[in-house]
């Protein structure tokens, strides 16, 4: 009972304000791209490999999923559990979203719930990428409803994209804070860390020669070790992460490259970049190709350096006063409320 009271906690998470303070990078949309469609497959959570595996390699997972699981983490049964409640959670459309994300963002704690609780299938998919050493996953998940909070408290409906869209980062960079948190982040010394490399060299070579798990005792005999010794670098090995180490099936990114950088725009920088961007594009073109292309050139909207109207008439064969003329009427036109209304809410009040 206190197992399931646990869980409990964690699918409740949505009603609380707990948030991680977070400034960093990143946005991962892979499972939006994928076609995630809010439910949690169970299978997800038990290996890819089929169960026509040799004993001794059954064995050597079955020890592998053994140390990548805290003594303390829940079981099997409290996963499937905290799955079956949220899945029953109804998932909103994308009026609904906006309707509650405004809600939200008026200062309604039902909205904001209801926002956060139709997401937090999304969080568990997100989480699983990240099973890793030391942390359970119900923790990892908790962790990722944290971001989501924060997320939900921070978000803008009036910006124009997908909750979710905004919601990822923050959701990860909470999982990743988590992470480094709860993990040692400090090296070993290096003849500790050789030792360690020994242990594991000798492990992976007298299972094949035995055909079964070696024993610590074993192991210590064919290293001259002392059967104490190896047990306390295992244990230290099952806390101990490099920086370099990859998440889950992530291979080719590593704690180190995803720890907080503070010369990188937050998610809410980028993302209304972007989306000014877009807003931007779309009212350039309601203008005729020539003065669109003009304005562009001499503001630099394309990232460029911005050009002169000497400059940028000698690139239209064009005299300096007809550009300057075609900029004011692009630039009057622009002012027209059909077009400024659209760019109205990127200004600073």
């Amino acid at each position: 009972m206190a197992r399931k009271k646990k869980t409990s906690a964690a699918v409740n998470t949505a009603g609380k304000t707990r948030s991680s303070e977070t400034d960093s990078q990143e946005h991962d949309f892979d499972l939006l791209e994928d076609g995630f469609d809010g439910e949690i497959d169970e299978d997800l959570f038990n290996d890819d490999e089929s169960d026509s595996d040799s004993p001794s390699t059954g064995k050597k997972r079955a020890s592998k999923r053994s140390q990548n699981v805290r003594d303390d983490s829940f079981s099997d049964s409290s996963i499937t559990w905290y799955l079956e409640q949220i899945n029953k959670i109804p998932l909103l459309g994308r009026e609904e979203e906006e309707a509650c994300a405004r809600a939200a963002r008026d200062g309604d704690e039902k909205a904001k719930e209801r926002l956060i609780k139709a997401n937090l299938r999304f969080v568990v998919s997100i989480a699983k990428k990240y099973q890793t050493s030391g942390i359970s996953l119900l923790d990892i998940i908790n962790e990722g409803n944290m971001g989501l909070i924060k997320a939900a408290d921070k978000f803008d409906p009036e910006r124009g994209f997908h909750f979710i869209s905004y919601a990822v980062w923050w959701i990860r960079q909470a999982i990743i804070l988590a992470i480094s948190q709860k993990i040692s982040l400090i090296r070993l010394p290096l003849n500790r860390t050789a030792d360690m490399q020994k242990i594991e060299k000798m492990h992976k070579k007298l299972e094949h020669k035995l055909g079964r798990e070696p024993s610590v005792h074993e192991i210590a005999e064919e290293l001259d070790m002392d059967d104490d010794e190896i047990n306390y670098l295992r244990n230290i090995s099952q806390d101990h992460i490099s920086l370099d180490a990859t998440f889950g099936d992530a291979d080719d990114t590593s704690i180190i490259s995803m720890l907080e950088d503070p010369r990188v725009d937050s998610p809410d920088h980028q993302l209304l970049e972007d989306s000014l961007k877009d807003a931007l594009n779309a009212v350039l073109n309601t203008l005729t190709a020539s003065e669109r292309e003009i304005l562009k050139l001499r503001f630099g909207l394309d990232g460029e350096k911005p050009l002169s109207l000497q400059q940028i008439g000698e690139k239209f064969k064009l005299s300096k006063e007809r550009i300057r003329q075609i900029e004011k009427k692009a630039i009057r036109r622009l002012r027209h409320p059909s077009r400024s209304q659209r760019l109205k809410s990127f200004m600073l009040e």
